[in-house]
């Protein structure tokens, strides 16, 4: 049985354009073309929709950042979350419950302090809590683990199924066809020009654009289009606790613990943490050792969490960047091949990214909020830097 919105009708010979990847991005670029008119879309995964990172992410949403071009696009993105179920017509169960940075020493409380100040600059509301006030909002967590925080209040969480779904579901109302379980093996060229798709039950659709939004599979794209750039899959894992009392409001991004956390409206703890390397993998196992990481660190800032069982242990993959920002836009020298790659905050950073690149396909402008994202700073080593992240940037003089 079809999931609600994916299509049961043979491909078309030809699109104009088609979207490699059904996941957020991928059918949320599709929505945001269709309700512009532009319905002409064929988005196509190999899987099912939500199948890879969009249904396995932490689901996590702020826009407080410290580098103007993270807090520009992510803020774009909060904006639309807060109105997301109603523009959508489906309930995609954001919680505004707020999400807190936290700083654990003297040296991430002094960046949390200039952080505060910086998005002040850019009109971000946040509240910077010092050590008494960021206990009183984390009342649970290892007091020796709270020097201080940021907090946004208007941030929060959303539910990934349910976003997916909602994109999902308004794209095909609005005509763009999605397909699911169809693979992509291979791109038609003419000259240097990206000019369609070809599948493994041997299809060849033509297009006008093709745009690569898939995920961990991106670099399986980007090499059938000849596209090399500092692009690496990525495995990220994830748990949830069976239901335990209320004692978590706010998201947190635990800065010392390489760790993001919140608790569901039923009880249930969700988190997931870095280690200092990439675990450059493609596979959607679960490993022990970052179960293992995952709890330790998480008992250790939430004491009370120690004996709460398991209800699921999860991996996905994405693509990321040396600098960790997304790649968005076309590919200069490859005629019809546009990016949505590189992301490792994807589940947020969705809705603004999406509207972005649906303007620039139709417009072909450029918005300014888009373009420090394009794929030249990749060519040219001018990195994004931002230092307010809890996963590691790979880049040599970023401290951290």
């Amino acid at each position: 049985m079809p999931l609600p919105g994916v299509s049961t009708e043979s491909l078309r010979a030809g699109y104009d354009t088609v979207i490699v990847g059904a996941g957020v991005q991928g059918v949320a670029i599709a929505y945001e073309l269709a309700r512009r008119g532009h319905t002409d879309v064929l988005v196509i995964d190999r899987s099912w929709p939500g199948g890879g990172a969009s249904g396995r992410n932490g689901e996590l949403i702020r826009s407080a950042f410290a580098s103007r071009e993270w807090c520009e696009l992510f803020e774009l993105s909060r904006q639309k979350w807060l109105g997301l179920s109603q523009e959508l017509d489906m309930n995609v169960l954001f919680n505004r419950t707020g999400y807190a940075v936290v700083a654990s020493t003297e040296a991430q409380w002094e960046q949390c302090r200039v952080d505060h100040g910086f998005q002040a600059g850019l009109g971000i509301r946040t509240e910077l809590l010092d050590e008494r006030d960021a206990r009183r909002v984390l009342p649970a967590a290892n007091p020796e683990l709270v020097r201080g925080a940021v907090l946004q209040e208007q941030a929060g969480f959303a539910h990934h199924d349910s976003v997916v779904a909602g994109y999902l579901e308004n794209a095909a109302r609005l005509g763009a066809q999605i397909v699911a379980g169809e693979t992509v093996v291979g791109l038609l060229r003419r000259d240097d020009a990206v000019v369609g798709i070809r599948t493994a039950s041997g299809r060849e659709v033509r297009s006008r654009l093709v745009v690569n939004a898939a995920g961990g599979q991106a670099l399986e794209i980007n090499a059938m289009a000849g596209l090399e750039m500092p692009l690496v899959a990525a495995r990220l894992e994830m748990i949830v606790t069976q239901p335990v009392r209320p004692f978590l409001k706010p998201g947190v991004a635990a800065l010392d613990l390489l760790g993001y956390c919140h608790q569901t409206g039923r009880g249930e703890f969700v988190g997931g943490t870095e280690l200092a390397r990439v675990d450059e993998s493609t596979s959607l196992n679960g490993t022990w050792a970052m179960l293992q990481d995952i709890a330790t660190k998480f008992v250790r800032l939430f004491p009370m969490l120690a004996g709460v069982r398991l209800l699921r242990h999860w991996a996905g993959t994405v693509s990321q960047t040396p600098d960790l920002a997304p790649v968005l836009g076309p590919v200069p020298g490859i005629p019809g091949f546009l990016l949505s790659v590189g992301w490792v905050y994807g589940f947020m950073g969705a809705p603004g990214a999406a509207e972005l690149l649906a303007e620039h396909i139709i417009s072909g402008e450029t918005d300014p909020r888009m373009a420090p994202f394009s794929i030249e700073r990749t060519r040219t080593g001018e990195w994004i830097r931002e230092g307010s992240l809890v996963v590691d940037a790979d880049l040599e003089d970023e401290a951290r």
